[in-house]
Parts: C-alpha cells; structure tokens; sequence
C-alpha cells in the first residue's frame, strides 16, 4: 500500500527512510549479476549500506561546491519551469517539496520511498542544476528513451516516484542560468510511466528486502 507523510524536520524525514531502498539509489538494484539471477555485487553493498544506516548514526552528509550550488538554484528552476507553462507555485495544485514541510512516499509491500522535487495534478517534476557540459547533455535529449540512455539512475528514479505518486507523466528539469542565451537555461524532457521498468524496480526491491532480512538474522537484528 503506497502511503504519504510530511516530516516536519529533515532529521525526522531522513530518519523515517532509514530501511528503505529510496528512488535516488533504486538503479543500483537493477544491475544484472554475473551469474545472471539474483542480484548484483553492487545492488548487495546498497544493501548492506541500508543494514548499515540501520544499526548505526548516520555518516555526515557530504556536499561539494556543485551540490551546493544546486541546493540553492533549485527554486529559481522552480520559478522557471512554472513560468514556462504559465502555473501558479502559489496554488495548492502546485506541490514543491523542499518547502513547508518534508513529503515522503512510501509503499511498505516493497520497502521502497521517494520524494519528488514537484507533484502536480497530472505529474510529477524531477530537478537537476548541473554543470554546463551536462546541461548540454540533456538539451540534446528529447524523449525519456533518451535520457533513459544517458542517464539510466534518473530513468528509475522518476519512474519508481511515479509509482509512488499514481503518476503517469513525469517532466524532466535540467537548468543551468550561467548560459549565455536565456532560452537555453531550462531543458524540459517529459518522461512517460514505463509499466515494463517499474515492474522490474518492484522485483528487484522484493529480492533486496528478502537478501536484507537474511542478512539481519545473522545479526540477530
């Protein structure tokens, strides 16, 4: 059952995640393993990186100037993107998740959670500042297969939050204000619920959380 709550604090936003594969890391589970079956060597450290933030504080949250940066330009692309389809941020419609509280989905059947950067009425917004050579990047994509190819851990992000929201459309925002030409700041890729993808990140979640409970029996967790 898919379930949605609003933490008042970060602290208790991240502490509630602790235990569940979130849509920022779920492409680590897709990973094929060698033999084939099963889940990969890296889908099994994101694992046992999950046990970890379990059983013990979390480590301190690293941020480089990048980050930083796109911390703090993250509203103006906000302002961009609704400017750019003429919507309203101040209307109750238009959902930005970075303000008036911490919103969480979650769906307990798969021990799975995500939190998108924008919820609307009819979709879901997902938001990158990067750096000019990646803005680039995604100018150049113009469908969600594009950006499924260049980007495969923003693909399953958006789609497990898609989920999560009951969506079927979620859009895309690269922005980059540093551009020379205005009109190339925001880059908008609309990308469309793949039932096909979500239904593989379900699997993979299923077999994570069966592999994660073996390994906390082992430590009479």
């Amino acid at each position: 059952m898919i379930n949605r709550k609003v933490f008042e604090t970060e602290e208790d936003w991240k502490g509630f995640r602790r235990g569940l594969f979130t849509a920022s890391q779920i492409n680590r589970l897709l990973a094929k393993a060698k033999s084939g079956t099963g889940l990969s060597v890296g889908a099994k450290t994101y694992v046992k990186e999950i046990l970890s933030e379990m059983i013990a504080p979390p480590a301190p949250d690293y941020y480089n100037a990048q980050m930083q940066r796109g911390n703090e330009l993250e509203p103006q692309a906000v302002l961009a993107y609704a400017n750019a389809f003429g919507l309203d941020i101040n209307s109750k419609d238009f959902i930005y998740t970075s303000i008036g509280g911490y919103v969480f989905f979650w769906d307990d059947a798969f021990n799975v959670g995500g939190t998108p950067d924008i919820i609307l009425a009819d979709r879901i917004c997902e938001i990158k500042c990067p750096e000019s050579k990646n803005h680039l990047e995604y100018l150049l994509c113009d469908t969600g297969e594009d950006l499924r190819d260049l980007k495969p851990e923003y693909y399953s992000q958006m789609q497990l939050n898609m989920y999560l929201c009951e969506r079927d459309t979620c859009d895309f925002i690269s922005y980059d204000e540093r551009l020379f030409d205005e009109k190339l700041h925001i880059k908008i890729v609309p990308v469309k619920r793949d039932e096909e993808h979500i239904k593989l990140i379900l699997e993979k979640a299923i077999e994570a959380s069966n592999y994660l409970n073996i390994l906390k029996d082992k430590i009479a967790l």
